[in-house]
């Protein structure tokens, strides 16, 4: 049974006069950008330092990342238990305190080895926010989508192409910001020395036995290596400057964004129902279970940028002063296509959309498994790769909460939190084998997890289709 959205009477009809409308529109514009804000200032923080961990903490580095997603795995299968009592505002008030916690941890990256560690449980702690806040984010969205087509008479599935779209160029967009900022500061160091060696173990030859190599290990410096680490000083400053966005973000939060109902805040729900709801859709849906591949890659793929693209062939061959360049081209373009892609669903639907990722995807992956160090390496390639892959991970963030929500009107939250508990799963996996196998392995288990996937989505969107399909000849 569907749901009734907020603004319909009991005959389903909407019954609000021109002025109501007018400002109920209104209202849910301001909420909706509150919530778009609010990631720019705190995403600005987390993309900056995501990007930044592997390279700058070669022992600690992947693991604080596989904390921090690994904890995503457990919170997304209580957020919808906890959203139910706390509300999506509480969930992101109680996030935003965690990411400020994690980003303070840095101040003590470099000061001693057991300091360190506390990297990786803070890594962890803001690893259990995750489920929350990307849970909240997706309801939220939805919940005002459902609204707002109803209010402007567009269909549910081009108002949530739209609303996603913009909400992921806000998003996307803090990989500029993040990364611009982490490269202005890092280049003011004096300790960074350039090096013209040739790596030939970089790129798809990089092995996590290089490390050594790289960072004048028990092998010796003989080939040389990139730019020494920054200054704790800087490090120091980079910090703040990512604590003060977060606190920014959560300010907003407590003062702008209006609360949203949870689809599961009804008293008739009982505690263990809650609990078990993400688990429950998992294996009672066929359409949730098929898209398990799916939310898989579209963590893993992010791996690729994150950790693979920016340590084993921006930092090996260029040094870490560049890693925040070359990803702002890829939150460049992830920004632009993004806004771009939300409103191009309108009119072609998610299928040819997520046909044009699949190419890009697979091109990108290729050119990186067989683009030789031993020879001269093209400089602009660092800059085109990034931004291809951003092209294409802007369809896969839009079109991943598009698809669920689309799917899944009545079990928003549950739905979800699948969607960011396996997309969590693949971060973390992903992390974990990046400590252990060679760049080329890497490389061919996410063209393979892309091909699997794809073909598991197709389903979906035939089912979608041939459910909706009688609905659709009695317009």
């Amino acid at each position: 049974m569907r749901r009734m959205s907020p603004l319909e009477d009991e005959t389903g009809l909407v019954d609000m006069d021109e002025g109501d409308v007018k400002g109920r529109k209104g209202k849910l514009q301001m909420n909706f950008g509150a919530l778009c804000v609010i990631w720019l200032f705190t995403f600005t923080a987390y993309s900056g330092l995501q990007n930044l961990e592997t390279a700058l903490y070669q022992d600690v580095g992947l693991y604080t990342l596989a904390a921090l997603t690994g904890g995503g795995v457990i919170a997304c299968l209580l957020a919808p238990t906890a959203i139910s009592y706390i509300g999506s505002k509480g969930a992101l008030i109680v996030s935003w305190i965690c990411l400020s916690f994690f980003v303070a941890a840095n101040f003590f990256g470099f000061i001693g080895s057991g300091f360190k560690y506390l990297l990786v449980v803070a890594g962890g702690v803001e690893g259990l926010s995750t489920g929350l806040m990307w849970t909240a984010q997706g309801s939220i969205t939805t919940t005002i989508a459902m609204e707002y087509h109803e209010i402007i008479g567009e269909p549910m599935e081009k108002t949530l192409s739209t609303m996603f779209g913009i909400f992921c160029m806000f998003f996307q967009s803090t990989q500029v910001w993040g990364n611009l900022i982490s490269s202005l500061v890092l280049q003011q160091t004096s300790q960074i020395t350039k090096h013209e060696s040739n790596f030939t173990f970089c790129g798809a030859d990089f092995c996590p036995s290089d490390v050594a190599v790289l960072r004048g290990g028990k092998h010796g410096n003989s080939t040389g290596g990139p730019s020494s680490l920054p200054e704790p000083r800087l490090i120091n400053i980079l910090t703040g400057i990512y604590l003060g966005s977060t606190a920014v973000g959560l300010l907003i939060t407590i003062a702008f964004l209006k609360p949203v109902k949870s689809s599961m805040s009804d008293s008739g729900v009982t505690l263990k129902v809650r609990l078990l709801s993400t688990v429950r859709l998992l294996f009672t849906n066929l359409n949730m279970f098929m898209l398990v591949p799916f939310s898989l890659y579209t963590g893993m793929e992010q791996v690729v940028m994150y950790a693979e693209f920016t340590n084993s062939f921006v930092a090996c061959k260029l040094g870490i002063e560049w890693i925040g360049y070359t990803m702002i081209c890829f939150g460049v373009c992830d920004t632009v296509g993004s806004l771009l892609v939300g409103f191009i669903g309108k009119f072609t639907g998610r299928p040819p959309l997520f046909i044009i990722a699949t190419i890009l995807n697979l091109g990108v992956l290729g050119i990186m498994r067989f683009w030789s160090f031993k020879e001269e390496v093209p400089f602009y390639l660092f800059f085109v790769i990034p931004g291809v892959w951003g092209l294409a991970d802007g369809i896969w963030q839009t079109q991943s909460g598009a698809l669920v929500g689309s799917a899944f009107t009545e079990d928003q939250e549950p739905a979800f939190a699948n969607l960011r508990l396996f997309q969590a799963l693949g971060f973390t996996v992903g992390y974990l084998y990046n400590v252990h196998l060679c760049e080329y392995i890497k490389l061919y288990i996410a063209a393979g997890t892309l091909v699997v996937s794809m073909v598991f989505v197709a389903i979906v969107e035939i089912r979608i289709r041939l459910k909706n399909k009688p609905d659709e000849r009695l317009i």
